[in-house]
């Protein structure tokens, strides 16, 4: 009795599961929307190809300002990191030992010509007595002696009035170029000490306006260049003014600089210098530019990237980066074409420009 009352319920369970199906009414989805995909028009432009390198800035010209002379610092007449030109007053040494020692040695001169003038004197009156032999021709020769012995130590007098002079000149220490000034390296009332080479360290100037940037170039860069510059001779012939072919400067070829914190290339300058030899140990060659930097933005030392260009302008077509599918090594587009159907097109890219791409094959506009 028991079994039977299990197997009730278990086919009453059935039966009210297959009455709950059939039941339920039958639910059908709604079709799904067409998928809207976004579509761009390849861009006909006109562009240049470029080859990039990391430079570094340099200053046309460094001096560093020394004292010509000993003495103690009078006076600065700089503000450290001004910009000054050439010829002005940077430091002042105390003067006064220069000028008295000047003094004395115009004096001297003065001493010189009185004795010049006194032994001209003596050697007229001797020739006069030695025409008549009242004296001997040893006396005549003694005073013929004097007279040139005189005129010596005038000139001696006088090239040591020169160098006077000059010691009390570099007692005001002046700059030899334009450009910015570094700090002061002494401060007044200290003594410094003079020489050629060897004098005191007081400032260092730099022109930075014009500035060089150096930036190493790879072997096949250098021939290309090379190259470059030899179908320019040929094209514009010899410069007038040599008999041998025109060096890199004189054809002005343009370069683009960046900043560290710029995203383009607004800098312009031109090539200017090719190292005359290739190192040996990186295969590369120091190449060199030179722009103008008028707001003083560049400093020696920088970092900066350098935009050479390699190719006449030329008409490419470009397609936004993101477009560009890949499949294993090969790159791709989906073209619509004539018929208005989507299709893969595989394409041959060039260089990034911002958030497009150069297509070198594969693709019209």
């Amino acid at each position: 009795m028991l079994c039977k009352t299990r197997r009730f319920y278990v086919l009453l369970g059935c039966l009210l599961g297959l009455m709950a199906v059939g039941c339920q009414k039958q639910v059908t989805k709604p079709p799904a929307a067409p998928l809207k995909i976004a579509t761009v028009q390849a861009a006909s432009q006109e562009i240049t190809d470029y080859d990039e390198y990391v430079g570094r800035t340099g200053a046309i010209e460094t001096v560093e300002v020394r004292a010509r002379v000993t003495g103690y610092i009078k006076q600065i007449h700089f503000t450290d990191g001004q910009r000054i030109q050439e010829d002005d007053l940077l430091f002042s040494i105390e003067p006064d030992v220069y000028q008295a020692a000047h003094q004395q040695a115009l004096a001297k001169i003065d001493l010189m010509k009185a004795r010049v003038g006194l032994a001209k004197s003596k050697l007229a009156r001797a020739k006069s007595l030695i025409d008549v032999k009242a004296i001997s021709q040893e006396e005549y020769e003694e005073n013929v002696a004097a007279l040139t012995e005189a005129q010596a130590q005038q000139v001696a007098a006088e090239a040591d009035t020169q160098i006077s002079a000059l010691d009390l000149k570099y007692t005001e220490v002046r700059s030899p170029i334009s450009g910015r000034i570094d700090r002061a390296q002494i401060t007044p009332g200290n003594i410094v000490t003079g020489g050629l080479g060897t004098g005191t360290l007081l400032t260092t100037i730099v022109k930075t306006d014009p500035m060089y940037v150096y930036f190493d170039v790879d072997e096949q860069s250098v021939l290309r260049y090379q190259r470059m510059t030899i179908q320019k001779n040929q094209a514009e012939g010899p410069s007038p003014q040599a008999s041998v072919p025109r060096d890199l400067k004189s054809f002005e070829i343009p370069c683009f600089v960046q900043l560290g914190d710029e995203k383009d290339y607004p800098h312009r300058g031109k090539l200017d210098f090719l190292q005359n030899s290739i190192d040996e140990r990186t295969g590369s060659i120091k190449l060199r530019a030179v722009l103008d930097n008028p707001e003083n933005l560049y400093k020696a030392g920088m970092f900066v990237r350098v935009r050479v260009p390699v190719s006449e302008p030329y008409s490419a077509v470009l397609v936004p980066e993101a477009s560009i599918g890949v499949d294993q090594d090969t790159r791709y587009v989906i073209a619509i074409g004539a018929d208005k159907k989507p299709a893969r097109q595989s394409v041959q890219l060039g260089r990034a420009i911002g958030t497009w791409r150069v297509i070198t094959k594969g693709l019209e506009a």
